[in-house]
């Protein structure tokens, strides 16, 4: 057995208990706010959260409201007490009166508390990055505050303000992660059509949800491709928390569509461009419960007992055009960095997933294909012993990469979830012609309570070249990357395990 293994074995087994309860930052979206509303355990929507079952994906697509009973609406699954914000009779003397509202007696805040250690492999790249093999940085990395309700049976709402720790900055950072307004059955049958406005939890580009994995923090893998070629790129195909609006909706209970425009993104330093993002989204559900929850099978699963249980195959296609504005390292000099100049760089991605359950058994698969216009780095400026230095050269060149996941996972018990998840990725690089890098990612996600959970994960790369940023740390935290004159590089680099409490 190699060296790095057996001492990486021998550390495991000394923090193996303590890493089953804190690990590696996950963001996790169960919110309590709906278990007090509804007076319903955070089961009868979430296996292990934020993972939502069959009834809770219909519960979100349906604007955050219960699938309808025999045409009732989202207010006749109400149990908490409610305050009228007028009366039903204004209704009938719109628009001389206000159009009538309620709130819960309730306070609709929840709190999300996430926990992260991690244990790195020694000898290995992670490792050498991080400076350590385990500390107890982040044991307490961030505080999630949510507010979620609704003003009416067709007007929702769901905020989140979150504060990250920061432990080389203290005090940390605050932000509005999440706001919007959700106005369901606009107009047509119920579902039809829909309008969502605001900082959008996620652009709806697949069926399910943003978190809808139990090993990873997101079900499309949070790879920056653009972060590849220019680390100044952050833009991420499939990520949450961006402004803007989205039309969506469910047709014949078992296709949905998304159109959406959101705002574009830029690197530190330089203005926001005008808002270029634009995605189209169209899904089909065969067997199991219905995209929204009704139609045949009505709002309940064949199995009352395994919530989470269906035979269904779920097929998504997508498209995706933005912008994002680099810093394209024109104006660095070497020892001193100027302003960033400013460079251009559009996306164009296609891309598809599918869904396969048979029962407690799930296989989760997805493509991309991702085109930047112009995401490399050009050369730097050249200094002049007197005056100003001489510019730099940019690169137009484009590139494209394949970005492909898979997670195969199986409910063995309500909380105790064993899966198995891989990402490749597959990029074209001017200079050396192609980069990839292999994740294998087996791990258990476990219900401690109904309320706290527990993920533990390892984590195996091979690479093989290495991105002309430098290295693959850029394109969303990852570390192997063969050394001089080395090819490709297999190593075993953490062991993760995260932590989440919800209240």
């Amino acid at each position: 057995m190699p060296h790095v293994y057996r001492r990486g074995l021998g550390l495991l087994a000394v923090a193996a208990a303590l890493l089953t309860y804190f690990g590696e930052l996950r963001e996790a979206h169960a919110v309590p706010s709906f278990a007090r509303k509804y007076q319903t355990s955070c089961l009868t929507c979430h296996t292990v959260y934020p993972v939502l079952n069959p009834f809770g994906e219909a519960f979100r697509r349906n604007g955050y409201r219960f699938p309808s009973q025999n045409k009732s609406v989202d207010s006749d699954a109400v149990r908490a007490a409610m305050v009228p914000l007028g009366q039903e009779e204004y209704k009938k003397t719109f628009p001389d009166s206000v159009w009538p509202a309620a709130l819960t007696e309730a306070v609709p805040l929840s709190v999300m508390i996430n926990g992260a250690l991690n244990l790195n492999f020694p000898d290995s790249d992670a490792k050498s990055g991080a400076g350590n093999v385990f500390t107890w940085g982040g044991v307490l990395a961030e505080f999630h505050l949510y507010a979620a309700g609704a003003f009416s049976d067709t007007v929702t709402y769901f905020v989140q303000a979150t504060y990250e720790t920061d432990l080389g900055s203290p005090p940390g950072t605050f932000d509005i992660e999440t706001g919007y307004l959700l106005w369901n059955d606009v107009v047509g049958p119920p579902h039809a059509v829909n309008l969502w406005v605001g900082r959008l939890f996620a652009p709806q580009i697949t069926s399910f949800g943003l978190h809808s994995d139990y090993l990873s923090d997101t079900r499309m893998p949070a790879i920056s491709v653009v972060g590849l070629y220019n680390p100044s790129g952050s833009f991420t195909l499939g990520q949450g928390h961006t402004d803007g609006a989205e039309l969506n909706g469910i047709l014949k209970h078992r296709f949905d569509y998304a159109l959406g425009w959101v705002a574009s993104s830029a690197a530190s330093g330089l203005s926001l461009p005008n808002a270029e993002d634009v995605y189209a989204h169209i899904g089909v559900k065969s067997g199991g419960v219905a995209l929204d929850g009704e139609g045949k099978y009505g709002p309940n699963v064949p199995d009352p007992k395994k919530p989470w249980a269906e035979k269904a195959v779920t097929i998504d296609a997508f498209a995706y055009h933005g912008l994002n504005v680099l810093d394209n390292g024109t104006g660095s000099i070497a020892g001193s960095v100027t302003a960033p100049f400013a460079q251009f760089d559009r996306i164009d991605a296609v891309g598809g997933t599918v869904r396969a359950q048979w029962e407690s058994l799930t296989l989760d698969s997805g493509i991309q294909v991702e085109r930047h216009q112009r995401p490399y780095q050009g050369t730097q400026a050249t200094a002049v012993p007197s005056g100003s230095p001489l510019p730099g050269v940019p690169d137009y060149t484009g590139a494209t990469a394949v970005v492909q996941w898979n997670e195969l996972s199986y409910v063995v018990y309500p909380w105790f979830v064993p899966a198995v998840r891989t990402e490749f990725t597959h990029a074209t690089v001017e200079s050396s012609g192609a980069v990839s890098l292999l994740r294998v990612i087996p791990g258990i996600a476990m219900l401690v309570r109904p309320n706290i959970r527990a993920v533990v994960t390892a984590d195996f790369e091979r690479a093989v070249g290495v991105p002309v940023s430098g290295s693959w740390a850029p394109a969303g935290g990852f570390v192997v990357a063969p050394g001089p004159g080395q090819a490709s590089k297999l190593e075993a680099e953490q062991i993760n395990a995260t932590m989440a409490v919800a209240f």
